[in-house]
């Protein structure tokens, strides 16, 4: 009962502290700090649409009218309850005549903080599709060792202890958070800063990484074959993060502008390739020599998930290469909450 009751209560903490420290971003921008309770319900509100949408869409068969309405965790898409979150409080910004940049720049921290708030309540509440657990490859964690502990791990019903994937997400938004912090007081220390309107976008793109290594472990969630719903949804955003990042470049007149485009797609193609061979390694038998193939067949988890991780890595290190020529000289920034005319 307690674990159940957990649940609600960290989703409540999780919105009362995004609503405060919005506040405190849009005060920080000359904006008026009143604004944060309605733009986060908006955001809110369209995260719930948007994710059940996206959960209902790649599982039509579990339509039904009060499928539509149920708030059930399981049946949300996170990565539809992210973009809806973020969309939401810009329509909103926009509806009020209030500049989206600066409005979506004070949101970027209260919106990492809420994804971990929500990652982290997974593990209470009280669903098994949510806090599933994982090995990742690595040995038997063994009862006493550095990581057998609650929440990084989880025993099954059979007393193993296994990764718990909400955990894992939750420090992955946390990290955002950090590097959103991190990102905003740039322009304090150096002489550029990021574009304004930009810093939700490194947010987004962080979190969407995470979820999209992470979620390849998850049992639930098979839109076809061996690709997962969050896992398609989060490249997609991505995808769109990086083209967006690309296009400015591209305006900018910068060398090779759309070479992280590039690459992040034959990251993807990479990442579900090995996928694929962790499923179905035998078809790829006659490739190697005998020796070569009986390795990796005991070895492949190993092998496979060290690849995925490799490529989530990677696209993170391209985004941030491509955000550093995006940096702005801080004396052509527009002032605080001054409406950015692009």
């Amino acid at each position: 009962m307690m674990t159940e009751t957990l649940y609600p209560i960290l989703i409540a903490a999780g919105c009362t502290a995004s609503v405060i420290l919005f506040a405190a971003g849009l005060k920080r921008r000359s904006l008026s700090p009143v604004y944060a309770l309605p733009f986060t319900a908006a955001g809110l509100l369209l995260a719930f649409i948007l994710g059940k949408a996206f959960f209902l869409l790649f599982n039509c068969f579990q339509l039904s009218v009060a499928g539509l309405f149920s708030p059930v965790p399981s049946e949300f898409s996170f990565a539809g309850c992210l973009a809806g979150l973020v969309l939401g409080v810009a329509l909103a910004a926009r509806a009020t005549k209030r500049p989206v940049p600066s409005v979506l720049d004070s949101f970027a921290l209260p919106c990492c903080v809420l994804a971990a708030f929500v990652r982290f309540a997974e593990a209470f509440a009280g669903d098994l599709g949510l806090a599933e657990m994982a090995t990742f490859g690595l040995e038997e964690i063994s009862e006493g060792s550095a990581l057998a502990f609650f929440p990084l791990a989880v025993r099954d019903q059979w007393g193993q202890w296994l990764l718990a994937l909400s955990t894992l997400e939750t420090i992955g938004a946390l990290i955002a958070a950090i590097l959103v912090i991190r990102h905003d007081t740039a322009g304090r220390k150096v002489r550029s800063v990021p574009r304004e309107g930009t810093l939700i976008e490194p947010a987004l793109f962080i979190l969407c990484t995470f979820g999209f290594f992470f979620e390849t472990a998850r049992i639930s969630g098979v839109v076809f074959y061996y690709v997962h719903i969050e896992q398609l949804l989060s490249a997609l955003i991505m995808l769109g993060l990086l083209i967006r990042l690309c296009a400015r470049l591209s305006r900018a007149g910068r060398r090779l502008p759309w070479l992280p485009v590039g690459l992040f797609i034959l990251c993807i193609a990479l990442n579900g390739f090995s996928q694929y061979f962790l499923d179905k390694a035998w078809r790829f038998s006659g490739l190697f020599s005998e020796a070569v193939f009986s390795w990796l067949s005991s070895h492949l988890e190993q092998v496979c998930y060290g690849i995925m991780l490799l490529t989530a890595v990677c696209s993170l290190v391209l985004y941030h290469v491509a955000f550093r020529k995006d940096r702005a000289p801080a004396d052509t920034e527009p002032k605080a909450g001054e409406p950015d005319e692009s």
